[in-house]
């Protein structure tokens, strides 16, 4: 997944027909879903028309609906402006780019190619790809397809090799950036930490095993079969895809629900890599899909289940993710499902097994699906008598309850730091975006941001009852990792000049300057637009206020001279850069 953040009532004006014709018409249903309804047409589209109405205004980006039950389509609309700028309207028959939802296909690939026995799961990645680097530890294709591979990610050596995820970005060049790691985030098998380069590697497994690009392939051995016909993976930038959906944000940053008072504007994407992302579909063919979870066409029952079925570590601990599909609990219900967002683009793809019900949500401006899915499901299926995103998450405590005593500054070793704030008697953090971050805490003694889901904290304490520690928990990495409380440290000019200088890392053929900054330290290379700053946290140790930089560690020699700096953020750690004299 790119690593940027994912997230009813009149009837809506802007709301597009779904007619192929450029014509807006606020009040027509999708061609086919009167036909597809299985006698509940019309039932729910003023219900689901109102989910978009406070979101999709006239003349703005939105996003396309799909709502499978029962082997039929039986909703599809589609909501605001493909392309702004001509006034092309989102219908079900809108490609869009589909980000992470991508990976399922990569990984079904290569299910398919293990089903054939052309590919062993548990063999070395080097069987297939021998040019990869010798890690010193045994990466298997089923780490790969995990995300238990302890490879960087490929976003993140981007950004710290100067380029933006705006430029146009290769597959030939994530292999080079891959051939000349020497490190790795951590044992493979002994973690989960989400990799785009592992699926990257998928599609060169399936070249190099079938002879045929994963876009070739997944057309021949998936998309055809499947009668999905606007599906495939768009491996080229520079190939013109008639109608495509374009990408856009409000303001400069990607933020699910932003300010509809900040300008529209483009949100770029070039890739030209594909695997863990770069999908072209629609909600149409989704709905194929999802019927092939059901009554399988490609593959059979076995390879479903094994498909739709979380894996787990080395060691058989359960981690939340299986072949880039997810099966949870979302609404109270049980779901396999994956999402994506790069650039403007949101989409989700979610499957109930329970009921042959499947919903897809492909959006060109950054807004929260999951809650939109939540509710459509709740509109066709059985009630439920408890919700949640996750599993049971404890009821928060009294809002005005004593925050104070987890106020504080917290190390991990390669995570960035968390700042506990302390405002009167309550206590926040300011996130990467600079935004202000309550602490809820529940009743189990454990606390959030009220994202329980994503992750939660829990205190430790003394013999005296003092917080010394945070142990953190998410999902899908079941280990705990602990924040150790500090003291943090300031050091003026005098005390930032030796960190001065410049470092180069080998890996990524990239030299980074240090310089002194008021009360700070700077770093910034011949391709940064502007330079990131660096706070120091304690002796050493440095925050920067970007993400693929994350934390800053110094490293000296026996002397105490500063010899290099390695960067620790993102998903890539223990980027070594060697100091230039």
């Amino acid at each position: 997944m790119h690593v940027r953040s994912l997230l009813a009532a009149a009837c809506l004006a802007a709301l597009v027909a779904c007619s192929p014709t450029p014509e807006v018409n606020p009040t027509a249903s999708a061609p086919g879903a009167a036909a597809a309804s299985t006698g509940t047409s019309g039932q729910h589209d003023a219900a689901i028309d109102a989910l978009f109405a406070d979101q999709v205004k006239p003349g703005n980006p939105g996003a396309a609906v799909g709502v499978y039950h029962q082997g039929k389509l039986v909703f599809a609309k589609g909501y605001g402006l493909a392309d702004v700028e001509a006034g092309t309207p989102i219908t079900p028959q809108t490609q869009f780019h589909v980000a992470s939802v991508s990976k399922q296909f990569a990984a079904f690939s290569v299910a398919l190619l293990a089903r054939e026995g052309k590919v062993d799961l548990d063999a070395d990645v080097r069987t297939y790809l021998p040019y990869l680097p010798d890690f010193g530890h045994t990466i298997t294709v089923r780490h790969l397809i995990l995300h238990t591979s302890g490879l960087r990610d490929q976003w993140s050596l981007f950004e710290i090799g100067g380029h933006g995820l705006d430029d146009r970005l290769r597959q030939a060049q994530v292999v080079n950036m891959i051939e000349r790691q020497r490190g790795l985030n951590f044992t493979p098998g002994s973690k989960h930490m989400y990799s785009n380069t592992g699926y990257t590697l998928l599609a060169e497994i399936v070249h190099a095993v079938s002879g045929q690009t994963l876009r070739a392939f997944s057309t021949e051995r998936i998309f055809q079969p499947l009668g999905m016909d606007r599906t495939f993976f768009f491996d080229d930038v520079t190939e013109i895809v008639p109608g495509r959906a374009n990408s856009y944000q409000r303001g400069d940053e990607e933020e699910e629900d932003g300010d509809a008072k900040q300008p529209l504007k483009r949100s770029l994407l070039s890739y030209d890599n594909a695997g863990a992302t770069s999908l072209f579909t629609t909600v149409e063919d989704m709905a194929k899909w999802a019927a092939n979870f059901t009554d399988p066409k490609v593959g059979d029952r076995a390879l479903i289940d094994q498909v739709s079925t979380n894996g787990t570590l080395d060691d058989g601990t359960p981690i939340e993710y299986g072949f880039a599909l997810v099966r949870k609990q979302m609404g109270g219900r049980t779901v396999v499902t994956h999402s994506g967002a790069d650039a403007g683009f949101r989409a989700i793809f979610v499957y109930y097994p329970e009921h042959d019900f499947a919903v897809t949500l492909s959006a060109n401006i950054p807004f929260d699906l999951e809650s939109k899915v939540n509710a459509i499901a709740d509109l066709y299926l059985p009630k439920v008598e408890q919700a949640t995103s996750t599993d049971d998450v404890p009821a928060p405590v009294d809002p005005d309850a004593d925050l104070t005593p987890l106020a504080g500054v917290f190390l991990h070793p390669e995570q960035n730091t968390l700042r506990l704030i302390q405002d009167g008697t309550q206590v926040y953090r300011l996130n990467w975006q600079g935004k202000r971050e309550n602490v809820v805490m529940r009743q189990d003694g454990s606390f959030d941001f009220g994202e329980p889901a994503r992750q939660r904290f829990t205190p430790v304490r003394d013999g005296d009852g003092r917080v010394t520690a945070l142990e953190a928990r998410s999902p899908r990495q079941p280990q705990p990792v602990t924040f150790a409380r500090v003291q943090p440290s300031e050091l003026d000019a005098t005390g930032l000049t030796p960190y001065a200088g410049r470092y180069r890392s080998q890996e990524l053929d990239i030299t980074y300057a240090i310089e002194v900054k008021g009360d700070q330290l700077a770093m910034s290379s011949l391709w940064t637009a502007k330079p990131v700053e660096l706070k120091q946290v304690v002796a050493d140790r440095f925050d920067s206020d970007a993400w693929w930089s994350g934390v800053v560690l110094f490293q000296r020699d026996a002397a105490g001279r500063i010899r290099s700096l390695s960067l620790n953020g993102g998903r890539a750690s223990g980027i070594v850069l060697e100091r230039v004299e």
